[in-house]
């Protein structure tokens, strides 16, 4: 699925506000209640809908399962005992 960029210009207000542009929270499912994570990386911001941070932990975490031939039972029983490992990005 090819990337969509919408590029748009914004003012910020005083108090650090500004909005995000109708056409770019249609396309990402923003609505007025949605929390969004900000983050700073280099000289950008990036913002993203946590739910999209839902989706892609939980898509993560079945490309896990299927690697592993692991079921829901089998995931919770090695989190509950602590049998996991921690790799370093």
């Amino acid at each position: 699925m090819p990337k969509t960029i919408i590029n748009r210009k914004v003012r910020m207000r005083e108090r650090g506000q500004f909005t995000i542009p109708a056409e770019i929270r249609q396309h990402l499912g923003i609505k007025g209640d949605s929390i969004l994570q900000v983050l700073s990386v280099g000289g950008a911001m990036v913002v993203i809908p946590e739910e999209t941070m839902v989706n892609e932990l939980g898509r993560q975490i079945e490309y896990g399962m299927k690697k592993e031939n692991m079921n829901l039972e089998e995931l919770l029983s090695c989190l509950r005992e602590g049998s996991h490992e921690y790799e370093a990005d």
